[in-house]
């Protein structure tokens, strides 16, 4: 059987983080993840990645048997993925707090993209994320016919 709506994460949203780091998550978003809080981490492309408690147990799974022959590689990969991850609680705004070392990863200044990702959300830079989806349109073309659309 086909997975639940409820587990995908789908949609692109704009929103300012404030001066407190402070950023809104969208209500459908949040709902996805009950009262748990989200675990926020460093991304790849330099955006960020959110993830609801269940998918972040999946990966953290899938990190256990990382199927890395270099292990130098393999412990490089894990030490960032987890040393840059917090939790991300939802304020009673439906806000979360970006750390300042996210932040700047990143380069979120003050607008940012919140994207639905299947089983994760991503946050970019405003400005980043007009440029990577440009980019990513010609990749989106070439893979289209593949899919059977």
């Amino acid at each position: 059987m086909g997975e639940s709506r409820i587990s995908i994460f789908l949609g692109q949203y704009e929103h300012g983080v404030d001066d407190k780091n402070r950023l809104f998550l969208p209500a459908r978003f949040r709902e996805k993840n009950g009262s748990s809080p989200f675990i926020l981490t460093q991304g790849l492309e330099q955006c960020l990645f959110l993830f609801p408690s269940g998918a972040w147990e999946n990966l953290a799974s899938k990190l256990d048997q990382l199927p890395l022959a270099d292990k130098i590689e393999e412990r490089a990969f894990k030490r960032m993925l987890l040393s840059a991850a917090s939790e991300a609680e939802v304020d009673s705004q439906g806000r979360i707090l970006i750390p300042q070392m996210l932040r700047d990863y990143a380069r979120i200044k003050k607008d940012a993209v919140v994207l639905g990702v299947l089983h994760h959300v991503e946050i970019w830079a405003k400005d980043r994320w007009e440029a990577y989806r440009k980019k990513a349109r010609v990749s989106f073309e070439k893979a289209a016919p593949h899919l059977e659309l």
